[in-house]
């Protein structure tokens, strides 16, 4: 029963979870990504619009033009690491706080969302998509696998890129006097999340079925919460992907509960909010600045 409930959040978690292990290489070079769900919902109609037949026929208000199933994936995927690439170039070059400039790229995403699909769901996506929710391996649904495959690919600690990473956040400035190439490092990492961002949109088409341009909804409030609720310290170089993904079960398993106990979903995001406050400060006294 124990293994059933977990898997069952797992399930439930892995588009978050995803979103938030790419919230976390951003986070911690000291950097952030507003417009990661944004990002995600736009991937989502590419890839929904765009890779079927039937969505074309169906809908009127569709902008995107039929691509097929694989040219619409490598497409949305594309788009989302260029996203990525953006950001990191604009807070790089033109030393943009990261705050300001994904937050702009968040409504410039939000205003292509609204133009591609013209305000209308996609309700039609390939089939592949329910047949890659329901399918199992080991008792564990594809959307986890996913998920799993994506967290241990992670080894920062032990990578050369990662040390860096942690350098970078601890302390900008002595990282770029010690030789590390510090706009490089950082426009991959907001381009790693772009990446993420871009698989996070492919598992949420899967499991919903359907996308629209409000899809969004409290994507980036939990996500942010998971990683900041493991112990990913906001200014940066403190923290680890293990510890977020304890975040990412807490907070699934606390808004799974909830959920049980038919809790107002007003109330559930007023409560991931106090949990970020306590857990900033509770970083805060851990982590002094």
């Amino acid at each position: 029963m124990f293994r059933g409930s977990l898997i069952n959040i797992l399930f439930q978690t892995s588009v978050v979870g995803v979103l938030a292990l790419g919230e976390t290489l951003v986070m911690l070079t000291g950097g952030i990504d507003l417009s990661i769900v944004a990002t995600m919902v736009v991937t989502a109609i590419v890839i929904g619009g765009g890779g079927s037949e039937q969505q074309q026929e169906m809908s009127m208000s569709n902008a995107l033009p039929y691509l097929g199933f694989w040219l619409a994936i490598l497409v949305g995927l594309a788009g989302s690491i260029f996203v990525g690439l953006i950001n990191g170039i604009v807070i790089v070059r033109f030393r943009i706080p990261a705050f300001i400039a994904t937050l702009a790229m968040s409504l410039v995403l939000a205003g292509v969302a609204l133009l591609l699909t013209g305000g209308a769901p996609i309700y039609y996506p390939d089939p592949f998509f329910a047949n890659f929710v329901q399918a199992k391996l080991l008792h564990m649904p594809y959307p986890v696998w996913s998920f799993i495959a994506l967290l241990l690919s992670f080894g920062l600690s032990r990578s050369r890129i990662g040390l860096m990473v942690y350098a970078l956040g601890g302390n900008n400035r002595a990282a770029r006097l010690s030789g590390i190439p510090v706009r490089r490092v950082t426009i991959l990492m907001y381009t790693l999340c772009g990446l993420y961002a871009g698989i996070g949109g492919f598992l949420f088409l899967a499991r919903t079925g359907s996308v629209a341009p409000d899809s969004g909804g409290s994507f980036l409030l939990t996500t942010i919460a998971s990683v900041v609720v493991g112990g990913v310290s906001l200014a940066g170089g403190a923290g680890s992907v293990k510890n977020a993904f304890f975040g990412i079960l807490l907070l699934a398993s606390l808004s799974n509960l909830m959920n049980i106990l038919l809790i107002s979903p007003h109330i559930q995001d007023a409560v991931s909010g106090v949990i970020i406050l306590v857990a900033l400060a509770v970083n805060a006294r851990v982590n002094p600045a």
